[in-house]
This record gives structure tokens, sequence and C-alpha cells, in this order.
């Protein structure tokens, strides 16, 4: 049974049309602008829908509440951020992993600071939002990517349980890269982070 809260993550309309589909796009814009510039306590409905030109009539058509809007928000943020990654993992597939590596890494890092809001500030705005996004990242939206990816370079990789490698590095380049967006650490520029973050998975992965 679905519960209370969870119905109310649910988009309440599915929009199918043109001008259906541009006034979920139009409310989701406004909110990622109202996120970043202001911050999840000024982004009440009433506001969403003033600043995306809409009625709130109109925004409770498709939403039935900020917290799905917000539910809606990290969504199309994870998914776009991951078809990113995506176009450069497959791009990478026949590089070496000394190449590819440090390629991987920046697009990583620069997916994640260019949504910051999103990965890193709303989990801590909205606690009960964190269900969500943990159900909702860039990694498991790319597994089978990533797990082919691996494969494909399967000769250089020491580790012989893929899973565990793949879990160890994601963990390993995505903490190390929200700490460095956090501010939590040491003060160092984003290329000397992608050179030795490169060198520390290599120092694991590489045979």
């Amino acid at each position: 049974m679905i519960s209370a809260q969870q119905r109310n993550y649910k988009p309440r309309k599915i929009p199918k049309q043109g001008r259906a589909l541009h006034t979920v796009d139009s409310i989701i814009e406004a909110t990622q602008k109202i996120l970043s510039n202001q911050g999840y306590e000024s982004a009440s409905t009433n506001y969403i829908a003033e600043v995306a030109g809409v009625s709130i009539g109109s925004l409770y058509q498709y939403f039935p509440s900020k917290e799905a809007i917000m539910a809606s928000l990290v969504e199309k943020t994870v998914v776009e951020a991951a078809e990113r990654i995506r176009e450069e993992l497959l791009s990478c597939m026949g590089l070496p992993l000394e190449e590819s590596t440090p390629r991987l890494v920046r697009v990583i890092l620069e997916t994640r600071k260019a949504n910051a809001f999103v990965f890193l500030s709303l989990p801590r705005e909205m606690p009960c939002h964190r269900a969500v996004s943990g159900q909702l990242t860039t990694e498991k939206y790319l597994h089978t990517t990533i797990y082919s990816y691996y494969m494909q370079h399967r000769d250089r990789v020491g580790i012989e349980d893929l899973d565990t490698a793949i879990f160890v590095t994601e963990h390993l380049v995505i903490g190390c890269i929200d700490a460095y967006i956090d501010n939590n650490s040491p003060k160092i520029d984003d290329e000397t982070l992608v050179d030795h973050l490169s060198l520390a998975v290599l120092s694991y992965l590489a045979v």
C-alpha cells in the first residue's frame, strides 16, 4: 500500500501534450531558479507558480504538493546528469584507463558542481527528501553502462569482484567531489582534484 507521504511525492497528472509539457517544465525550472537563488524555504507553491507564470490551479493540476515538485526536479536533474556521464563513458570505452579515468572524474565533477543544490543542499534542507534522493542517483541510472565500461577494461582491473570495484570507486570519487564542493576539503582547484582522484582510482584498480 502506498503511504500518504509517498503519494505526496508523486505527480498528480502526467503531461502528454505540448502545452502541458511546457507548463510542467516551467514549474520545474522556476523551482530550480528559486532554490538556487533564495533557498528551499522561499519555494512555496504560490511563489513557484508566480515565477513560472502559471496559475496556482495549473500547478496543482500536475503537482499535489511542493514535495512532488522537488521530487520531479531531482529526477530531471539526475537523468540529465546521468545522460551526460553516459556519453562520456561510451566515448571512453576504447581508451586506456590512464586516459579515460581523468575524463570521467572531470565530467562527474562538472555535473555535480552544476547541480550542487539538488545533489547536496536539498537533502539537508529537506530531510524527508533523503529517501527520494537515495533512490534517484546517477549511479543507479548508469549501472549497466558502468559495468560495461569496467568489462571493456577487464584486463587492466586487478579487482576480481567488479561489483565491489564499482562500489568503491563510485563512492571514492563522488564522496571526495561532494566534500570538495561542500568546502570540506583542502584549498585545491578542480584540476588538482581531478589529478589526485584519478591517481587514487588508477592505483586501486589497475594491475
